[in-house]
């Protein structure tokens, strides 16, 4: 295997472990931030330009197509990493029927800056404010923020724009009917969504000593064809922000296994890739900790070496490569795997359990919920009230008042989540819940490997 060393749980520029000279630049972001809010200073209304000149609709085809065609806007990384992974035109990967043009839409794809369409949508301050009240959820709205500061190193212009990027993108991919809708509506509105649930291609299961969850993707359950390109990509966000309800306290970022056992090319699907690199570049910073790739076969070489280089350094940096079930046992321990198929200890099998009659019902108490809803804009306004004279000082101090209120507002949400969030498959395993996340693991004794 690739060479990995166990971490431990990085302090620099996380909340509560700043310098003087990063609370300065967050105090810097947090006013320009607000200005834009309130609508004192002019920005970008637009959506940046790849999410122009389609519908949403015809945009995710094309994303799922292996034909896309290379548009005359690809980047000279693009043009480089073509050159390193040359294709024959008609015989595609290895014989397998990917050629040159969905190498060359794949390249294309991954370089620009955003995925999604829509007709040249326009936001305004007021809209995007909204939406970043809601990523925030129960955490610490600086602990937000800080992911998109240290993902563009601490350049307050450049996370600026990464952050409202993403709160665009959140708007147009309408990520909030991917929480608030229950399992069988999303099914009725993407054919085949249960069946995605059911088919095991895709889960969180357990979360590893440092309290990052692990996100398995089990690559040969996956065909393409199989589902609506609409579905898988709905699917795929679905799983991001299910990603979010099962991080424990301290963790930031998760680990995804990539399992490539039995893998071939009518499984590989570059859509998925590209959603799935621009997602965690792009829009949801500092998340990945680590990407498994596990036992991979000769023809993913091939894939890579297309891939690779177009993925940030930083990226790049945080795969590791498992040639078998000791090695995959360096990063996540056995007593944190399943049995089968990983030689774990963990006496688990993936198994989707179905809605429950009366699951969602507090959900339809609507003056229940706008109570709540007001109380929850009462200590947002708290808090900006305290971040702006907070931040205005420009003296890299702390504010002790600003962390009692995000104390509040992780309280509060508890009370909030089963009003706004439609009960998912994790909350019926009992692993997250508004209180906190619970893993539990079935274990067996030792048993010594072949």
């Amino acid at each position: 295997m690739s060479t990995y060393i166990r971490p431990v749980l990085s302090t620099e520029g996380r909340l509560g472990h700043l310098t003087l000279d990063q609370n300065l630049k967050l105090q810097e972001f947090w006013v320009r931030l607000y200005e834009i809010f309130d609508g004192k200073v002019d920005f970008d209304q637009t959506a940046p330009p790849s999410f122009k000149g389609q519908s949403r609709d015809a945009d995710v085809s094309s994303l799922y197509s292996p034909a896309a065609p290379l548009s005359s806007s690809s980047s000279s990384s693009s043009s480089a990493a073509q050159a390193q992974a040359p294709v024959t035109q008609n015989a595609g990967w290895f014989g397998g029927g990917f050629g040159q043009s969905a190498a060359a839409g794949f390249v294309d794809a991954v370089s620009s800056d955003t995925v999604m369409a829509g007709e040249a949508p326009r936001f305004t301050g007021k809209q995007l404010h909204r939406i970043f009240w809601k990523i925030t959820m129960m955490d610490h709205p600086d602990l937000v923020v800080l992911k998109y500061i240290r993902a563009r190193k601490w350049v307050i212009d450049d996370a600026i724009k990464m952050v409202l990027n993403a709160l665009k993108w959140r708007v147009v991919e309408q990520l909030d009917e991917l929480v608030e809708l229950p399992d069988t509506e999303l099914d009725t509105k993407y054919p085949k969504f249960i069946e995605q649930l059911k088919s095991g291609k895709g889960y969180l299961r357990g979360a590893d000593p440092l309290g990052r969850p692990v996100s398995f993707i089990n690559t040969r359950l996956h065909h393409k064809g199989d589902q609506p390109p609409e579905t898988i990509h709905r699917y795929t966000l679905y799983t991001m922000e299910c990603g979010r309800t099962v991080l424990e306290p301290g963790a930031e970022s998760v680990i995804v296994v990539f399992d490539l056992s039995d893998f071939g090319l009518d499984n590989m699907d570059w859509g998925f890739i590209r959603l799935f690199v621009q997602c965690f570049e792009a829009y949801y910073p500092e998340t990945l900790g680590v990407c498994v790739i596990h036992k991979a076969p000769f023809v993913f070489w091939g894939i890579w070496k297309l891939i690779q280089p177009l993925l940030d350094p930083v990226v790049t940096a945080k795969f590791v490569f498992t040639r078998t079930n000791t090695d995959l046992h360096k990063v996540i321990p056995r007593e944190r795997l399943p049995i089968v198929p990983y030689d774990g200890l963990d006496d688990w099998k993936y198994e989707y359990i179905p809605a429950q009659e009366g699951e969602n019902d507090c959900r339809n108490d609507v003056i229940k919920r706008e109570e709540l809803l007001n109380e929850r804009h009462e200590l947002e306004a708290r808090f900006e009230a305290a971040s702006k004279e907070w931040s205005l000082r420009m003296d890299g101090s702390n504010s002790e008042e600003r962390d009692v209120i995000a104390a509040e507002l992780k309280e509060q949400y508890t009370r909030l989540w089963p009003y706004v969030r439609a009960v998912n498959m994790y909350q019926r395993w009992g692993v997250a819940q508004p209180t906190g996340v619970n893993w539990t693991y079935n274990l067996v004794e030792d048993m010594e490997l072949d």
